[in-house]
């Protein structure tokens, strides 16, 4: 039973084909990473999410934590 955790999912966004956008995005998601980790959640998997070809240019990932029970 000590291997017992909760599990999250989070959609953040990391990338942008405008560096400053980029930058703004990247640094927004550090921030909300942070938050979880200082609340005690570990990074579990990372995935990046497939960007359809539209006017869209930002780039999603989706970050798996996790965290003791």
């Amino acid at each position: 039973i000590s291997n017992m955790y909760t599990y999250k999912e989070l959609q953040l966004i990391t990338r942008n084909s405008s560096w400053w956008k980029q930058k703004k995005y990247r640094k927004e998601s550090a921030l909300i990473l942070n938050t979880y980790r200082k609340n005690g959640w570990k990074l579990a998997k990372k995935r990046e999410l497939v960007n359809n070809q539209n006017k869209d240019t930002r780039t999603f990932s989706v970050y798996f934590l996790k965290k003791p029970s």
